[in-house]
């Protein structure tokens, strides 16, 4: 399959840890004997280790592993697994745990807000390239061709977000180029698709949403203890009230 679609020798070839000691070794020597050859197909044979969990590692063969859609269904969003995988080296053990994926969900809606804010500035700027920039592009390229240290990576971007020395166009076309990497969907990626209904809430966005607009027709008529009671109600209903924020409102997230 490999020959047909990428041809005899290719760039990359990766895999589990747990296939670095037979598995591709075998596939090298069969690579090697098919095109009478001793090159191994791929250049370069890369191996990610385990995701684990404290009962163990997560794997279909050991049963009860966590698909993607259970996270979703928690109220998390894919991108935010993402985001926790990034923050480590692929050849490290990562371990599972809710809290650091809300760690990094919470992360990534830091970067998402400061992008947001960078779009309504950016029309205002011209597009240019400074010395800068170049230089963060090249400490990012640095880190990512080190073995894909994407844990050093990640700051680099986030150091663009608050560089006011540099223009808003400039900055969002930087993230632009460092997400090409990523494959955050920086570029296109708002609050509002992060807010994920968990399965296990009891309302609906119009429900928030009316709910909420009695609280703010309470508040207009001075009557803070009532609209004080639906700002309650919405929390037991785990729905996070963001006064003063444009977003509004978002999901409580549980494990």
């Amino acid at each position: 399959m490999s020959m047909k679609y990428l041809g005899e020798r290719f760039d990359i070839h990766t895999g589990g840890i747990d296939h670095r000691a037979i598995h591709h070794p075998n596939e090298i020597a069969q690579n090697q004997a098919y095109s009478c050859s001793c090159h191994p197909g791929a250049s370069v044979w890369m191996h990610n280790n385990f995701l684990i969990h404290r009962s163990g590692k997560l794997s279909k063969s050991a049963g009860g592993a966590l698909l993607l859609g259970d996270l979703v269904e928690r109220g998390y969003h894919p991108l935010a697994f993402r985001m926790m995988c990034l923050q480590a080296h692929y050849r490290r053990e990562l371990e599972f745990s809710f809290a650091s994926l809300g760690a990094a969900l919470t992360r990534l809606k830091r970067i998402v807000i400061a992008l947001e804010a960078l779009r309504r500035l950016a029309p205002a700027d011209p597009l240019a390239e400074t010395e800068a920039g170049a230089a963060l592009l090249q400490r990012f390229d640095a880190e990512v061709a080190d073995d894909l240290m994407t844990p050093r990576a990640l700051p680099i971007l986030e150091e663009v977000l608050v560089r006011d020395d540099i223009a808003s166009t400039e900055r969002l076309a930087i993230v632009r180029r460092m997400d090409e990497v990523l494959g955050l969907r920086l570029d296109s990626l708002s609050r509002v698709e992060l807010r994920i209904r968990p399965a296990f809430a009891t309302l609906d966005e119009a429900a928030v949403e009316a709910q909420l607009a009695t609280r703010r027709m309470l508040r207009d008529q001075k009557s803070f203890a009532e609209a004080d009671r639906v700002r309650s109600l919405l929390e037991e209903a785990g729905v996070v009230v963001l006064d003063g924020d444009p977003l509004g409102w978002e999901w409580r997230v549980t494990a």
